[in-house]
């Protein structure tokens, strides 16, 4: 049975603090929208100063894929069976400060116990220090329903459940019984209840691995090139509603793999799981960005619609197409506020441009096996980072993701 996340970080409602108290990032007001699917009413301007006492404020925040491939895990080694990847997060840590912070793992987890037979691509099974990697940098809570699921059959299953629960991180997804599949994932963050679902499109052809008796509960799939499954979907999230979910994100692992666009169909999909209530779609699996939107419903409330968060920590850069677009990717800071009248407010959405960068041959440092995912502020990565070369496959990173995602998404650097 999934257990409730009681989450009390209290951070400023629309401003990101840096590493010292001189930098402060802020975003733009949400008046100029991008990707917008009809003609909408105007929305509300970003909201300012501290929330009313009447009001409870918090931040979401959303990351992408999680995705171990021998680099990261050869770099992280620190003896035959351990690792460290918390410096690989290092830099992005000072920015992972959400009431909620949400990553997509896209990994089976220590299947076997004490980090044996570690694996990459193209059946994953990742060490177990990665979890307290990305708990350490602040993530608390991820999705789990993606095409990797399967890739230690039912083996990989319970021991990844085990191993979350074992750390602390609460997460959607996977399931290893009947019961976890119908107990409401409902995480009370700060005084909002917030319910998750997560699907996938796609399980690598792998049901095999699970006894038949499991399939139908292991984890929640759906397909993307059809509205068949949409009833399915939407009736789910109704009943997540009624258990008492105040805010609903949707995790849908989905789309075409390094594809800036996403498909007519998943558009039509995400608009209708909206109108069923959906709050928040989170999208990922092209292991590149694509773009996000607002949606407007018929009662003129709003929805974020991010069809594709792409990479967050991984290396793809041997890939023979599209090398670089794998390697950016993006932190979307989400601001809600609960009304006095218990209505539920989206105002205002914010894309801090990353660069997965690694360095195994320590010609930039000068230290072997280096990976860090950096943020980008106004086309720059962190001062720290001085090779040009590397500097300016920063700018491009950002470059791509403001034209992905559109110029007033993207968060702003200022200084005091």
């Amino acid at each position: 049975m999934k257990k409730l996340l009681l989450i009390r970080l209290f951070i400023p409602f629309l401003l990101l603090v840096g590493c010292t108290a001189s930098r402060v990032y802020t975003s733009v007001p949400d008046s100029e929208l991008a990707f917008e699917i009809s003609p909408q009413p105007e929305p509300t301007t970003a909201y300012e100063g501290e929330p009313k006492a009447e009001q409870v404020a918090i931040r979401i925040q959303f990351a992408g894929d999680i995705l171990l491939h021998q680099g990261p895990i050869e770099a992280a080694r620190t003896s035959e069976h351990t690792f460290d990847f918390r410096p690989f997060l290092r830099d992005i840590k000072p920015f992972l400060a959400g009431d909620l912070s949400i990553a997509n793992l896209e990994t089976p987890i220590d299947v076997l116990g004490g980090n044996e037979d570690i694996t990459a691509y193209p059946r994953f099974n990742a060490p177990f220090e990665i979890l307290e990697a990305l708990k350490d940098a602040g993530f608390n809570h991820l999705m789990t329903a993606n095409n990797h699921a399967f890739d230690r059959g039912i083996d990989g299953l319970i021991a990844t459940v085990a191993h979350l629960e074992r750390i602390g991180l609460t997460h959607t997804g996977m399931n290893i019984d009947e019961e976890a599949f119908n107990t409401p994932t409902i995480l009370d963050v700060n005084g909002i209840q917030v319910g998750m679902l997560a699907y996938t499109h796609s399980v690598n052809g792998l049901e095999s691995l699970i006894p038949e008796e499991m399939r139908p509960f292991a984890l929640r799939q759906f397909r993307s090139y059809t509205m068949g499954d949409v009833p399915m979907m939407a009736e789910d999230i109704i009943n997540l509603r009624e258990a008492g979910a105040q805010l609903i994100i949707v995790s849908l692992h989905w789309g075409e793999e390094y594809v800036d666009t996403p498909t007519q169909m998943q558009q039509l999909i995400a608009s209708e799981l909206s109108e069923a209530g959906a709050d928040v779609i989170m999208g990922h699996h092209p292991h590149v960005i694509q773009p996000i939107e607002w949606y407007y419903r018929s009662d003129g409330s709003r929805s974020l619609i991010i069809y594709s968060l792409g990479n967050f920590l991984a290396d793809q850069t041997r890939l023979v197409t599209p090398i670089e677009r794998t390697q950016y990717g993006m932190l979307v800071n989400l601001d809600i506020v609960k009304e006095h009248s218990g209505e539920i407010r989206l105002v205002m959405a914010e894309v801090l441009p990353t660069l997965c960068m690694r360095d195994f041959d320590g010609t930039v440092l000068g230290a072997v096996d280096f990976v860090s995912v950096l943020p980008i502020f106004d086309g720059e990565l962190p001062a720290f980072i001085t090779d040009n070369e590397v500097r300016t496959w920063g700018r491009s990173a950002y470059e791509h993701v403001v034209n992905i995602v559109g110029e007033q998404f993207i968060a702003r650097h200022a200084t005091d």
